[in-house]
């Protein structure tokens, strides 16, 4: 199983997501957003290859070559192909 880097709420704005908590909320809920890992009972954070998925989807879009956001399929697909990748030059 490959080790995946969680971002905290703070490090979502170094990786250009300037939301505030309550619109990742609402985003999440509808599924527009990558969806949070409980890390304990007070703590979420976000994968940060999801993250950054979801970023080059909205930028994808911005030139009309894909739909606006990223579902958790897309990212685990994306995910794969990454790991297949690395596996191969290796």
């Amino acid at each position: 199983m490959s080790s995946s880097k969680l971002l905290c709420f703070p490090d979502l704005r170094s990786r250009g997501v300037l939301l505030g908590r309550r619109q990742i909320d609402r985003l999440e809920a509808v599924g527009k957003f990558p969806r949070r890992v409980h890390v304990s009972d007070r703590r979420v954070s976000w994968l940060a290859e999801e993250i950054d998925a979801h970023i080059a989807a909205k930028i994808a879009n911005r030139y009309g070559l894909t739909k606006v956001g990223i579902s958790i399929e897309a990212a685990k697909e994306w995910r794969r192909a990454r790991e297949t990748a690395a596996k191969a030059a290796s």
